[in-house]
């Protein structure tokens, strides 16, 4: 028995599909690529498959990490290999290795916004950033009920940078993925949108990688 971290990509269609049903057909994947999964003991035994951090809907990755427990002797590659034969359109393994980082260990994403530039322009961008005051509200318990919070996005900001290409505005920023604080790049430009005014809807959004808090990349 033995863990092994799975890093795939998502991009298309498939972005739109919710984290308990890409739970399912992960879990539908793996089953069909024959791999010897290791399952829970009890009544109700189930496969060890994790998701480290789950994205929102509509946003795509390049690196993204999937922990599961396997038995046997199948080799990294030929899992590799295996479940690269049955992933629906959009979804790529790109590598299976070793689980180096503690899943808690995750303190920080980097994402790729893609906007029309017709809607908003670099310049705009870096001077409501620049500006601060940046907040944004999220789901939170009060006093043990549902409920929401204001989250400071200005301070939660690690990093940034917003250029123009061609007709569209890119803007890569590192923002806090971690237990204590998450904020997702939808939520960044919530954030973006209640200063300016209107609602910006992003071309794309994409993480490209988890980093540690020390910014070496998650592994």
């Amino acid at each position: 028995m033995r863990d092994v971290r799975i890093w795939f990509s998502k991009s298309g269609a498939v972005k739109y599909v919710s984290h308990l049903d890409m739970f399912r057909l992960m879990t539908r994947a793996v089953r069909r690529a024959d791999i010897p999964l290791w399952y829970t003991e009890g009544y109700n035994p189930h496969p060890y498959i994790s998701f480290l951090q789950p994205l929102p809907l509509g946003v795509e990755t390049c690196y993204e990490p999937l922990d599961i427990r396997i038995e046997g002797e199948i080799k990294n590659e030929e899992i590799k290999d295996r479940l690269n034969a049955v992933m629906p359109d959009g979804m790529h393994i790109v590598a299976v290795t070793q689980a180096f980082c503690k899943p808690a260990e995750a303190a920080y994403g980097e994402y790729k916004i893609v906007l029309d530039a017709q809607d908003i322009a670099a310049d705009d961008i870096e001077k409501i950033i620049q500006d601060g005051a940046l907040t944004v509200e999220k789901s939170a318990k009060v006093k043990g009920r549902k409920g929401t919070k204001t989250v400071d996005v200005s301070a939660a900001i690690h990093s940034y940078s917003v250029k123009t290409e061609g007709d569209t505005v890119v803007i890569e920023v590192t923002l806090p993925a971690s237990p204590e604080l998450t904020l997702n790049p939808l939520q960044f430009l919530e954030s973006i949108s209640n200063k300016y005014g209107t609602t910006l809807y992003p071309l794309s959004a994409c993480r490209i990688r988890l980093l540690c808090a020390d910014m070496t990349a998650f592994s």
